[in-house]
């Protein structure tokens, strides 16, 4: 209850930041402050947020033949989704940088790069090996991943 309570004055904070709201303005910052915190905290049932998920389909073409659709969200899930992020951006940095690398850093893939470089012209160091698996997402045995996730 109290990360609920800390929650919904981040999440507040960082949607009514302008001095320039009008009052019907305030209302609705305050109701999409609201949403934003009920979808963050609590469970909702699929269905009744259909039309808040969904997104138009831009096709674009992928080599050799294919097309790689490309799903863009309403400005609605993008504020929502920006705000949630914003706040919990300690947490996300906390929980994901010890397997993501750039997790929460400014330039993060930059500096991955040149400590690439750096390692690769150092003296002690004669290749680097650098694996691209093709289609690995789609590829991957999610029965395999869940069990992993269970009990690791």
């Amino acid at each position: 209850f109290r990360y609920k309570q800390w929650y919904q004055r981040r999440v507040r904070g960082h949607i009514l930041l302008s001095k320039k709201l009008s009052p019907s303005s305030t209302e609705l910052a305050q109701a999409i402050a609201t949403f934003a915190v009920k979808l963050a905290t609590e469970p909702i049932d699929p269905k009744h947020i259909t039309s808040y998920v969904a997104s138009r389909l831009v096709p674009l073409s992928k080599k050799p033949n294919g097309i790689r659709p490309i799903g863009i969200g309403e400005i609605l899930r993008r504020l929502v989704g920006k705000v949630i992020t914003r706040a919990l951006k300690p947490d996300i940095i906390e929980c994901t940088a010890p397997i993501q690398l750039c997790a929460g850093l400014e330039s993060g893939v930059e500096a991955a790069v040149h400590a690439a470089r750096d390692l690769f012209e150092s003296e002690n160091c004669e290749c680097i090996l650098l694996v691209d698996a093709s289609n690995a997402f789609n590829s991957l045995n999610r029965v395999s991943a869940l069990n992993n996730i269970n009990y690791t």
